[in-house]
């Protein structure tokens, strides 16, 4: 799992080390086609490469250093190739609409016996929610709030001609929550189904432990258990619009629908009408928000890693800052909050750039940056307790109430001594200092080898 649309992300480019990965594992799987005498292999390239400002290097790279081309698809193509991979098995309904729920991209097709009536390729997938939201490890109970605030407007203004009868979920992310389910729910190992509790049985899990931890009980690739988060509130959210309450899961999906069409339709295959689908079955897609739509822009304009390093990480001291009066004033608890959300993209942005900055430098940084988010946490983490409990309370038996009181003055107490050290950091807290001493950790030049020096 090598998350192209990670580096693409953060650098606006498949970056050298995800090149590397790249071409590597190509020749692995060359090497498999060939040890099984394969004499023909299609490759095809989506919504991460679609996105990076270098893909036409990038392709040409993996054309010289292995020798395949790869063809780099739209996403309806991607869509439609999904759908003809995941209806493929004879006992799939012939109605059934295809989601698949991938890292960069999610695409979602409506079928009438078994010819493409519509369909969608939407940017957001398991690894951008992710990326955007999901930060924490677990992710946090505000953004698992946000993202589904967002996902829930985002998927109202999707304009679906027919709700499908029923759903086929493909992807590597369908596959390992029913893996999952199985093993934890103790579900029929033979079962290819999950329905709307089997998800949110999954979310908690996956809300309440590591990754790493995921990925130990679950036997997941830890790049995949960090992600799988979004991908089971994309999936549950997406069945909550289409108003279903179960799901069917194949292994299925564009590699299957790639070689199927090129069995059927020959060398022009992707030219077909049922893969080059025409205008009036492609669905609109809804605008992203228009803060992540201009940090994307941001990012693709941006020349290299370094240079892009030396633009974002000083907006986000700045955004995470500028909370710093409100927060002191004490006056409404959710610019805690904002701050703390701030803290974490900080946070996140600064891991991103990792590798375009000089370690001692950057750590004494980053360990300013976690101190507050730390601090942020614990004030917010008792607001939201307070509040859960001044509400249990209104609903509690009278006997019960004590207790509450009880407890409800000893957090505030709590409070108000984590307020008290979070006070005293902000209070000494320099906007100028730390924005100063996050550059100064930058490398110089336009390229790093992720150990702070350049080459």
């Amino acid at each position: 799992m090598v998350r192209l649309g990670e580096s693409v992300k953060n650098a606006g480019e498949v970056t050298p080390d995800k090149r590397e990965a790249v071409i590597a594992a190509v020749r692995q799987y060359l090497e498999k086609a060939r040890e099984s005498g394969v004499e023909r292999v299609i490759a095809v390239a989506t919504q991460a490469t679609r996105q990076a400002r270098n893909r036409d290097a990038f392709l040409e790279d993996v054309r010289r250093e292995t020798g395949q081309s790869v063809n780099l698809i739209s996403g309806n193509v991607e869509a439609a190739l999904t759908y003809h991979g995941a209806i493929s098995r004879p006992d799939t309904p012939a109605d059934a609409g295809v989601l698949d729920v991938g890292g960069g991209s999610s695409e979602l097709v409506t079928g009438h016996d078994r010819h493409i009536t519509w369909l969608v390729s939407l940017p957001i997938g398991s690894g951008w929610l992710h990326d955007q939201y999901l930060l924490s490890d677990p992710p946090k109970e505000d953004e698992i709030t946000e993202a589904q605030k967002f996902l829930h407007d985002y998927l109202r203004d999707l304009q679906v001609p027919e709700l499908p009868p029923s759903l086929i979920a493909t992807g590597s992310s369908a596959k390992e929550l029913l893996k999952i389910c199985k093993q934890a729910l103790h579900k029929d190992d033979g079962s290819d189904q999950m329905n709307r509790q089997d998800l949110v049985a999954c979310q908690g899990l996956l809300h309440s432990l590591p990754a790493q931890e995921i990925a130990q009980r679950y036997g997941q690739q830890i790049e995949r258990a960090q992600v799988l988060p979004g991908g089971a509130l994309l999936l549950l959210e997406m069945m909550n619009y289409l108003k279903l309450d179960e799901v069917r899961v194949t292994n299925q999906g564009v590699p299957e629908g790639a070689l199927l069409a090129y069995a059927r339709y020959g060398d022009q295959w992707l030219e077909h009408a049922e893969v080059n689908v025409e205008d009036e079955r492609v669905g609109k897609v809804p605008p992203l928000p228009k803060e992540t739509v201009q940090s994307e822009q941001a990012q693709q304009q941006q020349e290299t890693l370094i240079d892009s390093a030396r633009q974002e990480l000083p907006k986000r001291v700045k955004k995470f800052a500028e909370w710093r009066k409100d927060v002191l004033k004490d006056e409404d608890i959710e610019n805690v909050h904002k701050m703390r959300v701030a803290s974490r993209r900080l946070r996140a942005t600064m891991d991103a750039y990792e590798a375009a900055c000089k370690p001692k430098p950057f750590k004494k940084a980053y360990r300013n940056v976690q101190q507050a988010a730390d601090l942020l946490g614990r004030v917010r983490d008792t607001d939201v307790m307070l509040q859960h409990l001044q509400e249990r309370e209104q609903q509690a038996a009278t006997q019960e109430q004590a207790g509450m009181q009880w407890l409800a003055s000893r957090l505030q107490v709590y409070r108000k001594e984590q307020v008290q050290a979070l006070e005293g950091f902000l209070q000494n807290f320099d906007e100028d200092a730390l924005r100063k001493q996050i550059e100064g950790s930058i490398v110089k030049g336009g390229s790093s080898n992720g150990k702070g020096q350049t080459h």
